[in-house]
């Protein structure tokens, strides 16, 4: 079972599959059992840069990991794993987790940040700006250091604006008048910039102006500005779909402080309209037998099962609920993510968030928002992965553990070409940082003195200094001038003091290591991580070609070709 083999075992399983480009157009990389696998599907995992510099062969072999493994998510599928009590418990955790977000981008973002305002954002996304600007600060304003009121600022403004209508130049006024720093020295040039880099306002005013135009007065939060537009110019980028969700991203940079304003509100008005409120008396009692506990470390649904606190702790919809209400939602949780704490205040954090994460999930339910397209596609996506990895495990996985025997054989197999270690040699070493002390020491091991003797009174390589001054054996390549020079000596011999970093090096060849394969015991971890994969390729090809006589597969290679060469040409 040797990696040529494998190979050739794997490259013929390749060939097998059934290239019809002729049936396929080339928005279609595959078909399996007539059911397209769509470009865009390999596109969007495989950027441009992969492919970048490497042959339609390369290329080609992507295609077929990609299109293997829609197949065994297919057979998945088909066999039922993704039906499994595991991984609908997985499906149900990833659903709320979805829905949380789903309900965020539903309620508030999309409020707040709609497709009309990402669209305006990408019409301006397009463009640069070359401006200057004349910022007047006043007491109060970021950063500001002035001592003038806003109204003097303002009455400055004006004489500056007055200065400007008779003709003087708008770079003189910012050296003269401005508080930007950068501005006194450069007239008040902001270079280049794009939208996003500047504050609302200043941002919101620069886009409106055509070049050569001055804004009247703005305010922002670092004081009053007035601008001059110098010129615009336009940038390359992709189409509106293609940029959305980072423009969209972006924008929500821009406005957290909206965002999170409107999700307060959101919250606050789920949480009044299922009656929410925290029955204070119990939750004292609760935490007092609490912290007389020995459970503190445990995590919550843990500690509050031990606790066994039978008195409710909060109303929710018309319920006194407790401890085993909060057993359950938390239990809906991954390990990793479950809450623990020391506090009352904690305590009472962790059960307004759990509530608050139930009502948002509730909510989505209540406006079927898992009916939405997008949210079930998302789903359905994550249950066809699960059922992919429970496939892989049944079909690759289980049960491959090689003997003794078997890792012994593959060493012996392949210790010629894997395991190999080159020729070493074993140096022993004075090292000094003082040049004449070095050729002093030399003369000493010349007259008679032992290299041990010397290093472990003179070397200053600490690491050696109790061994005699004996290095680790290493192979040729290393420890410069010291290195080559050792690699040329026989055994006994005595070189020095030769240069080496920041020092010097009188040496003595102790033994020379000739090439030879690594003992088993010290590659047997690395034996096994390569049989294991080679083991993994054959039985996925196995697999693979056993899938094959069960559904029909057919892949259009020609069509990752033509994509990808047409985004090269456009380079």
């Amino acid at each position: 079972m040797n990696s040529r083999f494998t190979t050739t075992l794997f490259s013929l399983g390749l060939l097998m599959l059934v290239f019809a480009c002729s049936n396929m157009d080339n928005d279609t990389l595959a078909t399996i059992d007539g059911k397209a696998i769509s470009l865009e599907d390999f596109t969007s995992k495989n950027p441009a840069s992969r492919f970048a510099e490497k042959d339609h062969d390369f290329m080609d072999s992507k295609v077929d990991e990609h299109v293997r493994k829609a197949l065994f998510s297919r057979a998945a599928v088909d066999q039922g794993l993704g039906e499994t009590d595991d991984i609908q418990d997985k499906k149900m955790k990833a659903e709320k987790r979805q829905m949380l977000q789903y309900v965020y981008t539903k309620v508030i973002l999309d409020a707040v940040i709609s497709d009309e305002y990402v669209r305006e954002v990408y019409e301006r996304s397009g463009t640069e700006l070359n401006a200057r600007h004349i910022l007047l600060q006043f007491q109060g304003t970021s950063r500001s250091r002035s001592e003038r009121t806003k109204v003097e600022a303002l009455a400055l403004m004006g004489q500056i604006n007055n200065r400007l209508s008779k003709g003087e130049t708008f770079e003189e006024l910012a050296s003269e008048f401005t508080d930007d720093p950068s501005g006194k020295e450069n007239g008040g040039d902001l270079g280049w910039f794009g939208w996003g880099k500047m504050v609302g306002p200043f941002q919101e005013t620069a886009f409106k102006l055509e070049p050569g135009e001055v804004s009247d007065v703005v305010e922002t939060d670092f004081g009053f500005h007035i601008i001059k537009l110098e010129a615009k110019r336009e940038l390359e980028r992709g189409d509106f779909e293609t940029e959305k969700n980072s423009l969209k991203q972006q924008a929500s940079r821009e406005k957290s402080a909206e965002l999170g304003q409107m999700a307060n509100q959101f919250l606050e008005e789920q949480k009044k309209a299922a009656g929410f409120e925290i029955i204070t008396g119990n939750v004292h009692e609760f935490f007092m037998l609490f912290d007389g506990s020995s459970v503190k470390k445990d995590a919550m649904d843990e500690m509050l099962i031990k606790l066994n606190f039978q008195a409710p702790l909060f109303k929710l919809k018309g319920e006194e609920l407790g401890s085993d209400w909060l057993v359950g939602e938390i239990k809906m949780l991954d390990d990793g993510q479950k809450p623990r704490f020391v506090t009352e205040n904690q305590f009472l954090g962790i059960i307004d968030q759990i509530i608050t994460q139930n009502l948002i999930i509730s909510y989505g339910y209540d406006n079927k928002f898992e009916q939405d397209e997008d949210f079930a596609g998302k789903i359905n996506d994550l249950v066809e992965r699960y059922a992919y990895d429970a496939f892989v495990a049944q079909e690759i996985n289980s049960d491959l553990t090689p003997s003794e025997e078997e890792l012994l054989a593959f060493y012996d197999a392949n210790k010629a070409d894997k395991y190999m270690d080159k020729k070493k040699v074993l140096v022993r070493e004075v090292f000094v940082k003082d040049s004449l002390f070095a050729v002093a020491l030399k003369k000493r091991v010349d007259a008679g003195e032992l290299v041990e003797k010397l290093a472990l009174r003179y070397t200053e390589r600490k690491a050696t200094k109790e061994g005699g001054g004996l290095l680790p054996a290493f192979q040729e390549g290393r420890y410069g001038a010291m290195g080559k020079a050792a690699f040329s000596m026989e055994i006994g011999d005595i070189a020095g003091p030769l240069k080496l970093g920041n020092g010097y090096s009188v040496i003595q060849l102790d033994d020379i290591i000739p090439e030879g394969p690594k003992p088993y015991s010290k590659v047997k971890g690395r034996v096994r991580t390569e049989i294991l994969s080679e083991l993994r390729a054959s039985r996925t090809e196995n697999v693979y070609k056993r899938l094959q006589k069960d559904y029909s597969v057919k892949v259009n290679y020609s069509a990752a070709h033509v994509f990808y060469d047409n985004l090269a040409g456009e380079k």
